[in-house]
């Protein structure tokens, strides 16, 4: 904020946001009315149908800075919490309020320019809105790049993707809400570089009446496997096979203090081990009975 010219309206240097509005100074309507000084920063949605412009939700705000979760500014998120009321908007330019779906929700933190990780867990969520019904169930992933990742850079991700916003929302928002939401969701988000972060990788599952039900530590996971505990948290019938791989995946990863890669690795080793065991006894039965009748 540079200058107020009257009580409801000063003169505002805009960020850039990505594709959609050059960094520039003008003129904006603030609402609602804050106590603003020059050199405050301020958070908002932009509205450029009015004159002047509006900035509407405002709030006082600083930079966004990703980093380790401050759990000491919020309530954490646990099992049995509430997800929290927010409003980030949707690749239709649409805003969502996570907390207010009231089927089972999955909630899981990408960044568009991710070349590593996030795009197997936004093709995973693709495959899962195919198993799973939109009138039930809803995917959210929430990107931790708000900065760069407009309604208009998210939109395009999605299509990208070819997801269905009828089942998977992709949102961006005010950097400050975003900040909020790592604080609450214990994301890490360390910036690497110019494009590019080292983030945590978290799957957040919530029953229909909105609290957190399960965490899974790690994107190691199947879509079939993630889709059928979100069927048993809706109380339909689900693969008991999907559910343990689930279980077997979330606890393994665990024992390896959250390590993804050694997670993995640790419950490959564990499943070569009860194969091969099943292989050693169905060996054992079969010489014994090929023996037994000589």
């Amino acid at each position: 904020m540079l200058a107020v010219t009257s009580k409801n309206t000063a003169i505002v240097r805009n960020e850039a946001v990505t594709g959609m509005l050059p960094p520039a100074t003008r003129a904006y309507r603030i609402e609602p009315q804050l106590i603003l000084s020059s050199g405050a920063g301020i958070d908002g949605f932009v509205d450029q149908k009015t004159r002047p412009w509006r900035l509407y939700d405002a709030a006082l705000a600083g930079p966004f800075v990703a980093g380790v979760p401050q759990t000491g500014k919020v309530i954490a998120l646990d099992i049995g919490s509430r997800l929290p009321h927010t409003q980030l908007l949707d690749q239709r330019g649409q805003l969502v309020d996570l907390a207010a779906f009231g089927g089972v929700s999955l909630t899981s933190f990408i960044f568009t320019r991710c070349k590593d990780e996030c795009p197997l867990i936004a093709a995973k969520f693709v495959e899962m809105q195919k198993q799973l019904d939109s009138s039930r169930f809803h995917l959210f992933l929430i990107t931790i790049d708000p900065m760069y990742d407009s309604p208009l850079v998210i939109a395009r991700y999605a299509r990208r993707f070819r997801m269905n916003p009828a089942s998977i929302s992709v949102l961006t928002g005010q950097p400050h809400d975003i900040a909020t939401l790592l604080d609450q969701f214990g994301i890490t988000s360390l910036q690497n570089g110019d494009a590019n972060f080292i983030h945590s990788d978290s799957v957040f599952l919530a029953s229909p009446d909105g609290r957190v039900a399960q965490i899974l530590q790690t994107a190691g996971f199947t879509p079939g496997s993630l889709a059928a505990q979100a069927r048993h948290l809706a109380g339909m019938s689900a693969s008991p096979f999907g559910r343990f791989q689930l279980w077997l995946v979330a606890g393994v990863t665990a024992l390896c203090g959250g390590n993804q890669f050694a997670g993995i690795v640790a419950l490959e080793t564990v499943l070569f081990l009860i194969i091969a065991g099943i292989s050693f006894v169905t060996l054992g039965w079969a010489v014994r009975k090929i023996w037994g009748s000589t």
